[in-house]
């Protein structure tokens, strides 16, 4: 696949004056070379196109200094096409003239961040966490963007408004969707193959990964998500890719494998493919290879991927294939790409893609309710639709990971450990089907609502409204803080709430965090150790009101605020 970046092209003209005249009326002043630095980027920074620098610093290292401030940030470097300047000197001082050609204009460049905001309102979710968010943005880019083999369309507005530009509009776009998200990210310049290429650094944590989303859509446009170079370490990104040798890049070294088993996240690894690490995924032999194989296709994927020794013959594979179509009729076509090497180098990866003689529709859930009681047994079918025809697929559904300490699926039954909600992922053959699914504890049942309260302010826990009427007392904002009836919102989040009228204060626990907060204080104790509150907690008809942002998330949370419904949502 050919990729490129735009070559920062600067056309420069000195002339000297002996002039003593005051020929200057430049607003913008510098009178050393950070000073020139700094004005210089901000106006780049803003698209301004012509503008004039006043200088008084030395006058025999113009040119350098502003070659070195622009080729010192490779996001104005990604955004500009070229920058031309004209200085005139005097005994005293320089006048730069400056004419800057962006790769787009600053009204497109406003059009372009507020189809981001869009796109990032409809794709991330409040409930995601930041590894969830960057795959998110990473799929939405590679499945909607395309490759400009023209190699005529440079930006992230090309790629926003048209669907396609070459490698500087992905790693634009990923830029400024991520730093949206508040997600530390970078530009990195360099090549690919040899030729010019651009792409990015994202931290996740206290680690940072390469991230090419060019890479990772194949040309053909295949509308096909790929992770090829997705989390990369320095070791795998640079086996064909190199770093320019003037870039500061912070160090990438901790597999996003391993870190991924480290924070438990099982369904992040099967999504992005990195499960072919796990062992049940790795074949030694020819024997293990057709097991794994038989294993994996009870599920019907499009796409099984599996790691196998490089000692593997071409016959081996082949006898693990015909396996597959002899045992298993429904199945019409399997073929496999090219073996690429793991990151470990030790084995190939063989992936497999399968057509089937017949599929479905769509495939659907049966869930009765969306609300259930953590005591509840729930048992539920999933379908293929094929035309008006229903197909029982529960012993062959793919469910998507899920967190074990939470709930627990076998075969059509789900059973809860703990409330919460619980998006579970069925797929089958290539369709996938998502359902909602809400957790609560019996007590939660005497507060929460599907519909939603006529009140200033609402509580929404796990995707339920909170009910307050049943003791007479809403929420309010004091101070720009939103203060909620202690009991009726913690008890749905299954903590435990007991009153010390003694000492006039709350006591919150919740798997193994204890916070105390007194009325009219503004401290609480969190396992004993203080915490100052922005607004104090306070009795109200008996009730006490406490800042809701602070104890939810004291005990782990994730809080935002809906300005549109007024509703503070907690997941």
């Amino acid at each position: 696949m050919r990729k490129s970046i735009l070559i920062l092209s600067l056309s420069t003209a000195i002339i000297a004056s002996t002039a003593t005249c005051n020929v200057f009326g430049a607003d913008l002043n510098a009178g050393n070379s950070l000073e020139l630095e700094n004005v210089l980027l901000e106006q780049l920074k803003n698209y301004n196109q012509d503008f004039e620098i006043r200088y008084t610093g030395p006058v025999d290292n113009i040119e350098r200094l502003l070659k070195k401030a622009i080729s010192k940030d490779p996001y104005i470097n990604s955004n500009v096409k070229s920058v031309g300047w004209e200085i005139t000197s005097t005994s005293k001082s320089s006048n730069i003239d400056i004419d800057v050609d962006y790769i787009i204009t600053s009204s497109k460049r406003a059009e372009a961040d507020k189809k981001i905001d869009n796109i990032l309102a409809e794709i991330i979710k409040p409930y995601m966490n930041d590894h969830e968010k960057v795959k998110a943005v990473h799929d939405y880019i590679v499945l909607n963007g395309k490759y400009d083999e023209s190699m005529q369309l440079y930006s992230d507005y090309d790629l926003l408004t048209k669907g396609t530009s070459v490698c500087n509009g992905y790693a634009l776009l990923t830029y400024n969707m991520l730093n949206k998200l508040n997600i530390p990210v970078k530009l990195v310049t360099g090549t690919g193959n040899g030729e010019h290429h651009i792409w990015n650094m994202v931290k996740l944590g206290d680690r940072w990964f390469h991230l090419d989303t060019t890479w990772d859509d194949p040309l053909p446009d295949t509308g096909m998500v790929s992770y090829n170079y997705y989390m990369l370490t320095d070791k795998e990104i640079l086996k064909d890719h190199t770093i320019d040798g003037s870039l500061a890049v912070p160090k990438s070294d901790k597999s996003y494998y391993e870190y991924l088993k480290e924070l438990s996240y099982d369904k992040l690894l099967m999504e992005t493919g990195l499960d072919i690490y796990n062992k049940t995924n790795t074949a030694e032999s020819e024997r293990e290879l057709k097991d794994t194989l038989q294993n994996k296709i009870k599920h019907r994927p499009k796409r099984i991927s599996v790691r196998i020794n490089k000692a593997l013959s071409q016959d081996s594979i082949y006898n693990a294939m015909s396996g597959l179509l002899s045992k298993h009729n429904y199945i019409s076509e399997i073929g496999y790409g090219q073996l690429n090497g793991d990151s470990t180098g030790q084995y190939y990866i063989l992936s497999l893609y399968i057509k089937y003689k017949d599929a479905p529709d769509s495939i659907t859930s049966d869930f009765s309710n969306k609300v259930y009681n953590t005591a509840t047994k729930v048992n539920f079918n999933v379908y293929a639709m094929y035309g008006n025809k229903k197909v029982n697929i529960n012993d062959s559904v793919l469910v998507y990971p899920y967190d074990k300490n939470s709930i627990n699926v076998d075969n059509g039954t789900l059973t809860f450990k703990k409330p919460g909600l619980y998006d579970l992922q069925f797929e089958y053959q290539g369709m996938q089907e998502t359902a909602a699914v809400t957790a609560l504890n019996s007590e939660a049942f005497e507060y929460i609502t599907d519909k939603k309260p006529d009140a200033p302010v609402n509580v929404k826990v796990y995707d339920q409204y909170i009910n307050f009427s049943s003791i007479n007392q809403w929420p309010f904002i004091e101070n720009g803080k939103t203060m909620v009836p202690l009991r009726a919102v913690f008890e749905v989040m299954n903590c435990k709430v007991n009153w010390d009228a003694g000492k006039s204060s709350a006591v919150v626990e919740f798997e193994g965090t204890k916070i105390t907060i007194q009325a009219n204080s503004n401290t609480a104790f969190i396992n004993g150790t203080s915490s100052t509150l922005d607004v104090p907690a306070k009795l109200v008809n008996n009730r006490i009101m406490v800042p809701l942002r602070f104890i939810s998330e004291a005990i782990g949370k994730t809080v935002t605020w809906d300005d549109e419904n007024k509703t503070v949502l907690i997941y």
